[in-house]
């Protein structure tokens, strides 16, 4: 496994069973970079098992290494922007996407 994977896994190891009992309990936070600007994906936390303090760093790193792999290898991007789908706690997981139609 290559030090970029092993990143990933760590920062997913992180976020862990993103465990909640309620909406309130999840969040988002942007995950990777697009060529153009801004991330490449938003993924769902929970406060419950997970502390922005750690999680932000190691996100704002993966996203820094993709910009820098990007740059050198002169990746394109359809320059698209992945809005922020929210989180919701569904089946006791906090879960990316629309809360109305995650229910």
């Amino acid at each position: 496994m290559d030090d970029a994977n092993r990143r990933r896994v760590g920062f997913h190891a992180e976020i862990g069973g993103a465990r909640c009992t309620q909406d309130t309990q999840c969040r988002t936070l942007p995950l990777g970079a697009k060529a153009c600007g801004g991330p490449a994906q938003w993924v769902a936390w929970s406060v419950v098992d997970s502390r922005i303090e750690r999680l932000q760093p190691l996100a704002d790193e993966l996203a820094q290494r993709q910009r820098r792999r990007e740059r050198d290898e002169g990746v394109v991007s359809t320059c698209s922007v992945v809005p922020d789908p929210g989180a919701s706690c569904v089946a006791g997981r906090c879960q990316a996407g629309d809360r109305d139609r995650a229910r």
